[in-house]
């Protein structure tokens, strides 16, 4: 119990000194996030399989299914995911060589040792995020009038059912979200009041 609470404040205490690289590595995950979808948007609109987003479900085959699914993953890793990565390590390498201080290398370095010397907790099994998007999305369907509009319908083009997932997204992190980075803040707000005192 007293090593959770000086992993806790050893974590809270790095947090209020390091508040700047938290801040911009959030705002890097912003980035990849609003990148993810202008991506998937313009391939959309763009992709000659899918009819630049005018095809219904029902003028996939499964071979155009998979090429385009398998399209948008290429595109989203070279335009989104290895820019992320590549900003994140440029980032994360100039915070810890030009502004992270020598005293906080060696505590981290510590931590590192002692942390290998732990064992390692299982990673929980899935979460119920997956669930809640879809939800969400299924919600959207039904309150736009689509609930029993058959697949094949040219009115519900692939485009529709994109924006109307992402409509379902949007949601849920305004939902759910704004509650979330509420509490956190105050909750950390809160830890450190009560750690000054």
């Amino acid at each position: 119990m007293s090593e959770e609470k000086s992993d806790e404040t050893f974590w809270m205490g790095m947090a209020k000194k390091h508040w700047v690289f938290f801040l911009i590595l959030g705002l890097l995950v912003v980035g990849l996030i609003i990148g993810f979808f202008a991506i998937l948007l313009t391939f959309v609109a763009n992709s000659d399989i899918g009819g630049y987003g005018s095809w219904t479900l029902a003028d996939f085959s499964m071979g155009t299914g998979i090429l385009w699914f398998l399209l948008v993953f290429l595109w989203e890793l070279l335009l989104g995911f290895l820019p992320f990565i590549g900003a994140c390590c440029l980032f994360v390498a100039i915070y810890w060589f030009v502004i992270v201080s020598e005293e906080d290398k060696a505590e981290f370095k510590a931590r590192e040792k002692k942390d290998k010397k732990k064992k390692r907790r299982k990673q929980e099994e899935g979460s119920g995020i997956t669930f809640l998007f879809t939800l969400a999305f299924l919600i959207v369907v039904f309150v736009q009038g689509n609930w029993l509009t058959p697949f094949g319908d040219a009115s519900l083009t692939i485009s529709y059912w994109i924006e109307a997932w992402l409509t379902g997204f949007i949601w849920v992190c305004i939902i759910f979200g704004i509650p979330a980075v509420i509490i956190a803040i105050l909750y950390f707000v809160y830890r450190s009041k009560r750690k000054s005192e």
